[in-house]
């Protein structure tokens, strides 16, 4: 079995000096680190003499010896010869990746046109003068994604996005988009917390193939094309309609005849049982619509006449609070809750249904504010219970 390496004087020094304190404070002065029998442990006796020597020759330190023998008690450095000992171990100097970390932090901050991300390298620019670096700045091309997703102001592929800035189609979801996304979700204005990954990307015009719209009824839709205008009505889908990402960049509502209600719902299973009906909309809303739905969609609730209601149907839990919350403020302002109410709370809930609300999760649903949904998030308050419709 492969013996470990054992560490070298210089290595050893090296590292007990590396502090933040160090990288950041005083380049003049001395250190006085004692020699222990774990260095000794560590290093190995004959080879920490015999390094020892080599550096006092090369005027890197002093060394001490114990009262007694030929054992070394303490060395003296100088933090001015730190520089010439990473340059004779071969090993990068922590203060100049200080510096050039700081450099490239500040450039990028400065490229930003975005606000939300600026106090992101505001912190990140603190934690650096603290002398830390998280581990992410050196990932390649991390800051230049961030940037490029922040102040996007197309409507992209994720794989043409990628293909853009990085020149490589694949590069951004395979290395850079779990991370990014962790900085989207904390300081984005536009990301809501319940959002899924494609739904905070699309805020920033970055579009899944999966993106698209399903409803059931009759919605008249004129879709432009190379040879004019197609028109498409719901009729000829009583089962269910959908239209794709490239449907709802290239089309709008042109009608939408004999319909008295326009029902939105969360859940799938619930939009699929619904017959149809020529006096009823239904669309399926998965969660947070993305803003080439919401473009389509208030373009719908223009269309429609002031006759028409407007209703949205979610689970009775937080994130279904959130949720209507973020259509009456982002989609059709109009909107009223359906099936969200005190007795269908209690019909369900007297039927056994509900899952425990958690800890976290009750304090922001305590600090969320939706005059139309007040009674039911008593309820939930009160029997500490979130039930999925």
């Amino acid at each position: 079995m492969a013996q470990s390496r054992k560490m070298t004087l210089l290595e050893w020094i090296l590292k007990q000096n590396d502090t933040p304190g160090w990288r950041t404070g005083a380049v003049s002065g001395e250190r006085h680190p004692e020699i222990t029998q774990e260095v000794i442990e560590a290093v190995g006796k004959r080879e920490l003499l015999d390094q020892a020597a080599e550096l006092e020759n090369a005027q890197l330190i002093r060394t001490v010896p114990r009262e007694f023998g030929y054992d070394i008690a303490r060395i003296h450095y100088r933090l001015e010869d730190v520089g010439k000992m990473y340059e004779r171990a071969g090993i990068p100097d922590p203060r100049e990746e200080l510096a050039r970390a700081k450099r490239t932090v500040q450039e990028y901050r400065d490229s930003l046109k975005n606000p939300d991300f600026k106090p992101f390298y505001d912190e990140l620019l603190e934690q650096i003068g603290r002398g830390s670096v998280p581990s992410y700045v050196g990932v390649e091309h991390f800051f230049r994604g961030l940037n490029a997703v922040a102040d996007n102001e197309e409507s992209l592929w994720e794989t043409q996005f990628s293909a853009r800035v990085f020149g490589n189609a694949k590069y951004f979801k395979e290395n850079l988009r779990e991370r990014i996304l962790l900085k989207l979700y904390r300081y984005g204005s536009v990301v809501d917390e319940e959002m899924e990954k494609d739904e905070v990307l699309a805020e920033y015009g970055i579009m899944s193939y999966n993106q698209q719209l399903e409803s059931k009824g009759p919605l008249v839709v004129d879709t432009a094309g190379d040879e004019g205008f197609c028109r498409s009505s719901g009729e000829t889908f009583p089962k269910g309609m959908v239209l794709n990402a490239q449907t709802l960049e290239a089309g709008f509502p042109a009608g939408l005849p004999g319909v008295k209600r326009v029902v939105t719902i969360e859940n799938k299973a619930n939009y699929e049982s619904m017959k149809y009906r020529r006096d009823t909309l239904y669309i399926y809303s998965h969660g947070f619509f993305s803003p080439k739905e919401r473009r389509f969609l208030r373009q719908l609730e223009e269309l429609a006449g002031p006759e028409v209601e407007f209703f949205h149907w979610s689970d009775m839990d937080y994130g279904g609070i959130r949720i209507y919350r973020f259509m009456k403020e982002k989609v059709f302002g109009r909107v009223k809750p359906l099936n969200m109410d005190r007795d269908s709370y209690e019909k369900y809930r007297m039927a056994g249904a509900g899952l425990p609300i958690k800890g976290d999760k009750r304090a922001k649903l305590e600090a969320i504010e939706v005059p139309e949904l007040a009674e039911l998030k008593a309820c939930i308050l009160k029997y500490g219970l979130e039930i999925e419709q």
